[in-house]
């Protein structure tokens, strides 16, 4: 009898867990300011930063946020982590006086945000945006400015520093707006040239030597929108915002648009692999792709605040950031409707054939899980090399049914593999195109 009522509270548990969260469910992050970044390292441990040199901290996936002394009142606009220790936020302020004054910021932190160290600040640029390979190597660019009454060309840098911020190294010396790495060799970076005599350009750099050289791989000319929330999820495969979100397939050396009706606005996008996808944006904007951008399906916010920053740690679990100190999470990739049956009662662990199999090139996978357990599902090719993670994140029992589309990959043999606690086992798939 108590084994019954055991499962049926478990079944219910389940049920709650799962239906309670559907969608975005606003968290409370205790301040009211804007903030403009947020990152998470995994499903429980991850930070914002925002203006008046607000940085916050949770442990418990945003139940509950901790706001950190950063000893500055400067805005931070990006913040990034290397490890639950280690990590950055930057910023700055530009009061716009005939002097061209501004005021930058770079802090670093190496027990998990409870102290930051100031490593840049005065007079100078401020930055706007950073990324972090490892506990040593960081990235941070600025824009620069073009100073009125006569501006040539407008000024600005990417800085790197290997020795944990110790000392930064400038190149890229144009206004920059976005870095972003794939490893610890190759990278992109985005600038341009403004300028009152000059046609105004926009480039695309990439480096594949860790920033020792950077090559111009795209320009565009006459277009004033800067290029910025570079993101790559492959060698080729990248994403950019300039005012609706472009989308390469070879490197960055061209860009084009993915929808750029519904994706106009937009402040951030993330991707979790080459087709699936997030943007915010303005008035509470939240719009998915599951196509690499070619579709897109609002998802409902609750809330008429910008959203500026967007991070999710696998296809179900991500955070939103916004204006007003708004904190938003989803536990189903932000559907309403869960894309997986979180509630059926089964008794063991299972990882199903894929259907269709062969396939060209959309194939689902479905698997069970008989309690909770982290779980992840990772496609791996024919030589072993990992592709891409469907999965990876704590899951409640039931069936989870996941759809993957193979469409950049070459025709072969892959594997998928789940490991869910001591549950591991592998199954084969054939792409054929």
């Amino acid at each position: 009898m108590k084994n019954i009522i055991f499962l049926i509270l478990n079944v219910i548990i389940s049920f709650n867990l799962t239906y309670s969260q559907n969608g975005w469910v606003h968290q409370s992050s205790g301040v009211n300011v804007n903030l403009n970044s947020i990152y998470f390292i995994n499903s429980n441990t991850g930070w914002v930063c925002g203006d008046s040199g607000k940085v916050l901290k949770t442990t418990n996936s945003g139940t509950n946020w901790v706001i950190l002394a950063s000893n500055t009142n400067l805005p931070l606009l990006s913040i990034m982590f290397a490890d639950a220790n280690t990590g950055w936020t930057v910023g700055g302020y530009d009061d716009n006086n005939p002097l061209c004054s501004q005021y930058p910021i770079v802090l670093r932190t190496t027990n998990g945000g409870l102290n930051w160290v100031t490593q840049i600040s005065g007079n100078g640029f401020l930055y706007n945006d950073l990324y972090v390979v490892n506990n040593q190597t960081a990235y941070i660019c600025n824009a620069g400015i073009c100073c009125p009454p006569f501006c040539v060309s407008s000024s600005g840098e990417v800085a790197k520093t290997s020795n944990s911020g110790q000392n930064w190294t400038g190149s890229v010396y144009e206004a920059s707006y976005s870095v972003y790495f794939l490893n610890n060799n190759i990278g992109w970076a985005s600038s341009q040239r403004s300028s009152d005599v000059l046609s105004i350009v926009n480039y695309i750099y990439r480096t594949n030597n860790s920033g020792s050289n950077w090559q111009v791989v795209f320009t565009d000319t006459g277009n004033f929108n800067n290029y910025r929330n570079l993101m790559f999820l492959n060698d080729s495969t990248g994403y950019l915002i300039n005012r609706s979100l472009k989308k390469s397939t070879n490197g960055g050396n061209s860009w084009k648009n993915t929808d750029s009706i519904t994706t106009i606005g937009i402040r951030d996008e993330f991707f979790i692999n080459i087709d699936t996808g997030w943007c915010s944006g303005g008035s509470g904007k939240i719009i998915r792709t599951n196509n690499g951008g070619i579709n897109w399906t609002a998802q409902t916010s609750n809330t008429t605040n910008g959203l500026n920053s967007i991070h999710f740690v696998d296809a179900n679990s991500g955070w939103i950031a916004g204006s007003g100190g708004k904190i938003l999470k989803t536990v189903t990739g932000g559907l309403t409707t869960a894309g997986q049956s979180a509630i059926s009662v089964i008794n063991s662990f299972e990882l199903r054939q894929n259907f269709p199999n062969p396939f060209n090139p959309v194939t689902n996978m479905e698997f069970g899980i008989s309690e909770l357990e982290f779980v992840t599902l990772r496609i791996y090719n024919s030589i072993g090399k990992e592709v891409t993670t469907i999965v990876n994140s704590l899951l409640n029992p039931g069936i989870y049914k996941y759809e993957f589309n193979g469409e950049s990959l070459p025709s072969g043999i892959y594997f998928y593999k789940l490991e869910a606690g001591d549950f591991v086992e592998t199954k084969r798939m054939v792409l054929l195109k």
